[in-house]
């Protein structure tokens, strides 16, 4: 029944490799094959007749430490295999374990290639299909789990159990695809991955999918801590430095039973620092609540990490739950005490039918200081005039914060009122301490009025900031940041407080800017100037060629710089062929989109794109044309462009100071076209007359003849 293949492998040293994932993996390759025992080098093969030779009551022997062990065939209804022997791989060559679960009680264990499905409940193993404990180094990679538990029963796919006085250092999982379904009504919990005082954790491109119930939190006075979650895809606790990079968690709510406040995390960090939670992606989703009924919910929810850098993950949160002033949507959520946080490079996403912050933080319990940088942050949600009805892309209810450079789109589900809630980057409810920030160049698009808005604030910049209003035809004359009370203009001064150059366009205005900054949206293009292979000149001698028309104005347009004293100039030794009217140069062979200032839409001066849209509204001036599309209002304002001013103007349109790329100006060219047509007639005058009098000499006898013609049948007849 049992089928053993040993063999043994000699070697004189130890081999490193870097294994797909980047991490490193030692193999020793120098063993000693004693005949009187199973080796510990050669690989042994287990089938479901054998395993009990290496699993003793189900517990692996010792003497199979480092040695590697293949499950041959699928199996099902093993039970709970520990594994006590130190440095040892088990491979399931890509096999089916059903109903088998593993504890995992040695250093250096491998788990690798095996699918895990479990259905039923194993409450000696803690609930998990893969338990460690007292696992140091473990590796678990390219597996699948897939666990279902029967109703109101905890259940965990993979639980790293360290504790304070036995931690699980440097656990990889890799390559795996984790599944829970779960539907816990009671106390117990559901989690796909919990980690609990597993500091230096890598958790490597996983799949992690949780549906699980919407359950209300248990808070320690007003914190959580992991035991206060009872639905989780991952849940970590006391494990600093972990990465966690690369992964896509998918959390949805399987059901709602009755409880005070349905809550689901998909990803809840507490009490762990130094972490990264880099290029991951999140999506937690609730089509199970009605619209009008509360739920909250929090992609990933931080409490109380220091130095956590969370950079370059997509957020998504949708759900169809929510009601005026009740519940959340929030992506990321963040409660002190905390410091050194990084949030940036991310892009968020939430949408219900209430309250929705796309990162909201606050420090209860302890002061926060939090960067938040080059998010692209988009919500939709319910606005209204209470404090709780609030549509914001960051609530920063911390004690020192540094936003900037963010782009957050901010809409709600109901026409916007001017009292409503709905603000870019907010203070809007009241927690202790002092409250600091730097928000500085960020853009918010919105359905509302304002940019921020802040309760109170000292030491605070809140400067070079634009609104965008998504009402092209709305008034953009007005200050975007909204004071509260605690921070009138007479206060400026005494508390440190700058809240100027922010302002106000509209989406109309905004797209233009779009349009004028970003060429292709591609990568920056770079020129290479040809390389002149044949060593070909283009300096022209036309010294020798006589001109058709020996008057033309400008004397030989052959030769380069020759203007013949005459105010036509087609190129040659300045540096170019086109003059701008307005001094500035222009594009060479380019008309000129240039206003009296200087600036222009055609990327010519590089500058900012505030400049841009002032250019555009700058239609009062006579250079304002290309390709004949002359703008003629008089307008000046830099508010609301106006598309009614611009009209389409012929050739002879005197406002044109650049309808022709090689002209210098406007009446230079009338003038030589003048010139030209009163030089014709008097050149070729007598020579048309003579032809003119012929023509009609010829057609008078054509006529006559006809005339006699007809006459004479009319005789006939």
């Amino acid at each position: 029944m049992f089928i053993v293949s040993l063999t043994c492998v000699f070697a004189s040293e130890n081999a490193t490799v870097l294994n797909e994932t980047g991490i490193e993996d030692s193999f020793n390759l120098s063993s000693d094959c004693e005949p009187d025992e199973l080796s510990s080098t050669g690989p042994i093969n287990i089938t479901r007749g054998n395993f009990a030779d290496y699993f003793s009551d189900r517990i692996s022997k010792n003497s199979y430490s480092n040695s590697e062990l293949f499950i041959t065939e699928d199996m099902d209804g093993l039970g709970v295999l520990t594994v006590k022997s130190s440095n040892v791989t088990i491979n399931g060559l890509n096999h089916t374990l059903k109903n088998t679960v593993f504890s995992i009680e040695a250093s250096d264990v491998t788990l690798k290639n095996m699918t895990l499905i479990e259905t039923d409940v194993f409450e000696g193993n803690d609930y998990a299909a893969v338990l460690l404990w007292k696992a140091d180094n473990a590796r678990l990679y390219d597996l699948n789990i897939n666990v279902t538990a029967p109703r109101d029963n905890d259940a965990f796919a993979i639980y790293s159990e360290g504790t304070r006085n036995w931690q699980i250092n440097n656990l990889q999982i890799v390559n795996c695809t984790i599944s829970l379904k779960g539907d816990n009504r009671g106390r117990g919990c559901d989690y796909a991955l919990r980690l609990e005082y597993s500091p230096y954790a890598r958790v490597l491109n996983n799949t992690i999918n949780a549906e699980v119930s919407l359950r209300t939190v248990m808070f320690h006075d007003t914190s959580a801590k992991l035991d206060s979650e009872f639905s989780l895809a991952v849940g970590v606790e006391f494990s600093d430095n972990l990465l966690f990079d690369g992964n896509v968690v998918r959390c949805t709510a399987g059901a709602r039973p009755e409880c005070a406040y349905p809550t689901l995390d998909a990803v809840f960090i507490g009490d762990s620092c130094d972490c990264n939670f880099t290029n991951n992606e999140v999506y937690l989703s609730d089509y199970l609540t009605y619209k009008d009924i509360p739920n909250y919910l929090y992609g990933l929810d931080i409490y109380r990490d220091d130095n956590l850098l969370v950079e370059n993950n997509k957020f998504r949160v949708e759900t169809t739950g929510g009601s005026l002033m009740h519940g959340t949507a929030y992506p990321l959520q963040l409660t002190g005490p905390a410091e050194g946080i990084v949030i940036q490079y991310n892009d968020i996403y939430s949408k219900n039918n209430g309250p929705n912050i796309g990162i909201y933080s606050q420090n209860f319990n302890g002061a926060n200081y939090i960067t938040i940088l080059n998010n692209y942050i988009n919500v939709t949600g319910l606005a209204g005039n209470h404090s709780w009805a609030l549509v914001a892309g960051i609530e920063a209810q911390d004690d020192n914060d540094i936003i900037m450079n963010n782009i957050i789109e901010v809409h709600n589900i109901q026409k916007v009122k001017w009292e409503d809630n709905i603000y870019g980057i907010s203070y809007s409810q009241k927690t202790d301490s002092s409250h600091s920030y730097r928000v500085i160049n960020n853009t918010v698009i919105s359905d509302g009025y304002y940019l921020s808005y802040m309760l109170d604030a000292e030491n605070t910049n809140v400067n070079n900031n634009t609104l965008v209003r998504t009402d092209k035809y709305a008034d953009t004359n007005y200050d975007p940041f909204k004071r509260g009370d605690g921070i009138g203009a007479d206060t400026d001064q005494a508390k440190n407080n700058s809240f100027s150059g922010n302002r106000v366009i509209t989406i109309f205005e905004y797209d233009l800017e779009r349009q004028s900054n970003v060429l292709d949206g591609g990568e920056e293009f770079h020129y290479e100037t040809p390389t002149n292979k044949d060593n070909l000149s283009n300096v022209i001698n036309g010294s020798g060629i006589s001109p058709q028309k020996p008057g033309f104005p400008g004397g030989n347009p052959l030769l380069p710089g020759n203007d013949g004293g005459g105010a036509f100039n087609t190129g040659g030794n300045n540096g170019g062929g086109f003059h701008s009217p307005d001094g500035d140069g222009g594009y060479n062979g380019w008309p000129d989109m240039s206003g009296d200032d200087g600036k222009s839409l055609s990327h010519k001066s590089q500058g900012g794109s505030a400049d841009t849209v002032n250019s555009f509204n700058n239609q009062g001036s006579s250079d304002n044309s290309y390709n004949n599309l002359v703008a003629t209002s008089n307008s000046t304002s830099s508010k609301t462009p106006s598309v009614e001013g611009v009209t389409v103007s012929g050739a002879s349109s005197s406002s044109s100071s650049s309808a022709g790329g090689a002209a210098g100006s406007s009446g230079a060219t009338q003038d030589v076209k003048a010139y030209e047509i009163t030089k014709n007639i008097v050149e070729n005058g007598p020579d048309d007359m003579i032809k003119f009098i012929a023509l009609a000499i010829v057609c008078e006898i054509l006529l006559i003849i006809g005339y006699r013609r007809k006459e004479t049948e009319d005789i006939t007849d």
